[in-house]
């Protein structure tokens, strides 16, 4: 059975990239002992995600809420995420799920105004554990989508991507502490008012999550965003926020974070066209 306790984005180098830096020494000396903790990383560290996958035959049923608030005017995003995840090997996990969008906008800057809930398309994910914690976990991660609901005006827009993933991740406390690192990249294309386009968004992360009880686990990370829609390391956002994990069972768990968007590095403003000032996440798991 799998245990449950326990899951940032770049352009400038600041930020983001100094929490990765000393986050990375601390994966390298990390005790070799945490390769025999009984913690389970994937849901630990909020929006950044941990190197654990379950165990072969396992299935698991998670349902991801997410939330995107504060534009100038009225904008709510609310997206749903529901998937099933089947443990193929001990270090090889594919799922399937479908995705759902809703969307509240009013007087927004070059968005039109619209208000409905759609179904927004298929999803797919295939996790590769490449090396257990010994003491670094890594995990590779793709996973394929097709959108029929645009991300940022939720109006009709069908797009082809894949989310591609590099997870690291060590326990600083055997059981305790724990560190995680994501690499993302989104190669992505989309067609608009019978256009096709293509962009490349990433992300780079880092946290920290800590037990404060048993099963429960409380975090922090920084998370760095980058639109790369008008050429490479365009359009780029900074968050920051906390995370909890609450074990509620043998076979649940219940997990919510949030994050700011804070002035960036080097321009010192937060871009309120390509992101929003406030993310938050909520994901229910239910192992089988």
């Amino acid at each position: 059975m799998r245990r449950y306790f326990p899951r940032m984005a770049l352009r400038s180098p600041p930020w983001a990239a100094l929490f990765v830096a000393f986050l990375l020494p601390l994966l390298a000396h990390a005790q070799g002992g945490a390769g025999t903790a009984v913690v389970d990383t994937e849901h630990l560290f909020g929006f950044t995600d941990g190197t654990d996958i379950g165990d072969k035959g396992d299935i698991e049923l998670e349902g991801t809420f997410s939330g995107r608030f504060g534009k100038p005017g009225i904008y709510t995003a609310l997206q749903n995420e529901t998937a099933v995840r089947y443990g193929v090997t001990d270090a090889f996990r594919l799922a399937a799920g479908a995705l759902f969008d809703y969307r509240n906008i009013a007087g927004v800057p070059a968005l039109d105004d619209y208000s409905g809930f759609n179904f927004a398309g298929l999803t797919g994910e295939a996790n590769w554990q490449a090396l257990k914690r010994t003491p670094i976990g890594l995990t590779l991660s793709a996973s394929p989508q097709w959108r029929r609901v645009d991300d940022l005006s939720g109006q009709p827009a069908e797009s082809y991507l894949v989310r591609l993933r590099l997870l690291a991740d060590t326990a600083l406390v055997p059981d305790t502490a724990f560190a995680a690192v994501n690499l993302i990249a989104t190669p992505t294309t989309s067609r608009v008012s019978g256009v096709w386009q293509q962009e490349m968004p990433t992300e780079a992360s880092a946290a920290l999550a800590h037990a404060i009880g048993r099963g429960v686990f409380l975090g922090a990370e920084v998370r760095h965003l980058t639109h790369n829609h008008d050429g490479f390391l365009s359009g780029h956002a900074l968050f920051v926020g906390p995370s909890l994990l609450v074990r509620t069972s043998d076979s649940t768990a219940l997990k919510v974070a949030w994050s700011m968007q804070v002035p960036d590095e080097c321009s010192g403003t937060v871009d309120l066209v390509n992101y929003e000032r406030h993310q938050a996440v909520l994901v229910l798991v239910k192992d089988f």
